[in-house]
């Protein structure tokens, strides 16, 4: 694999009202943006992993035995992911400044 490729493809989806340019540009700002908040382009795919792994191991648990210090890593996990992704949809979508529909990015590994 070269370095400029990315080891998952991304695609912005259900987005209304942008053009082609517009959509392009906000999912490589989605990229960016994502790749810096999980620590670079090769964390992506292992921090969705285990943000995956941590969502079904603790996806039963009550909120008291989720607080439990036995799931700190797994909170952790979770929190790292939803930051870098919620940081990345603004980055992506704060310059269209309109109403862009359902938009939402979709990753693919």
């Amino acid at each position: 694999m070269s370095e400029k490729t990315a080891p998952y493809t991304l695609r912005m989806v259900d987005a209304t009202g942008i053009s082609t340019a517009e959509c392009s540009a906000a999912e490589l700002r989605f990229r960016m943006a994502l790749e810096a908040g999980v620590g670079g382009r090769e964390l992506v795919v292992p921090t969705l992993q285990a943000c995956m792994l941590a969502r079904s191991l603790t996806g039963q648990l009550t909120p008291e035995e989720l607080a439990h210090a036995d799931h700190d890593a797994e909170r952790e996990v979770i929190a790292l992911w939803e930051s870098a992704e919620d940081q990345a949809i603004m980055t992506a979508l704060k310059p269209l400044s309109r109403d862009t529909g359902n938009a939402r990015f979709e990753i693919s590994l």
